[in-house]
């Protein structure tokens, strides 16, 4: 949108504003013994500390957020830097909140952010299965407290019917120990 016709249209939406009509009057009887923060330019365009006036109006805001942020010149800026250059020229009640909400809702701004959380990979789906203990599961619980000599315990668990075995072991198992578990617990 052109610069000059959104003032154009900031200035036409200022007077059916009440915030803007009273700062109009502010403006109009302002004098130099009695500065008011309110001023009108040579345009007639209100000002409230130096700054254009916007009235509330979601079209002129959307438009004031597109020329600062999304025009090609613009640089697609994060909450802060878009806040800094719109408030440089233009100022309206709860602007923060209102580019806080439209850099939260840029599609670009969405699409091109680096990713702050860990990507996880695709779920893959188990195979589909038709006998029990075709596919198994196995782990450990460790360094539990000592019970009849034992202080872990194997698990295995059947992923079809979703059975679970509990065997006692110990912390210091080996592979031979286990495969002999394994045999006498889940084989036999």
């Amino acid at each position: 949108m052109d610069i000059d016709k959104l003032h154009s249209d900031i200035k036409q939406a200022q007077p059916s504003n009440s915030t803007a009509t009273k700062g109009l009057r502010q403006a109009k009887s302002s004098t130099p013994t009695s500065p008011s923060q309110w001023s009108i330019d040579e345009s007639d365009i209100l000002h409230l500390d130096n700054r254009i006036y916007v009235p509330d109006s979601e079209d002129l805001h959307l438009h004031v957020l597109q020329n600062n942020h999304d025009h090609i010149l613009a640089g697609h800026f994060g909450q802060n830097r878009t806040l800094e250059l719109v408030r440089q020229n233009y100022t309206w009640p709860q602007m923060r909140e209102y580019v806080r909400h439209y850099i939260k809702s840029c599609m670009v701004c969405g699409h091109n952010k680096t990713p702050r959380h860990h990507l996880h990979s695709l779920l893959k789906l188990l195979p589909v299965l038709e006998c029990p203990w075709d596919f198994i599961s196995i782990d450990f619980i460790e360094q539990l407290l000592d019970s009849n000599r034992f202080t872990a315990i194997l698990v295995v668990i059947d992923h079809a019917s979703k059975q679970a075995i509990f065997i006692p072991t110990h912390d210091t198992i080996n592979s031979k120990e286990l495969t002999w578990l394994f045999i006498i617990h889940v084989f036999c």
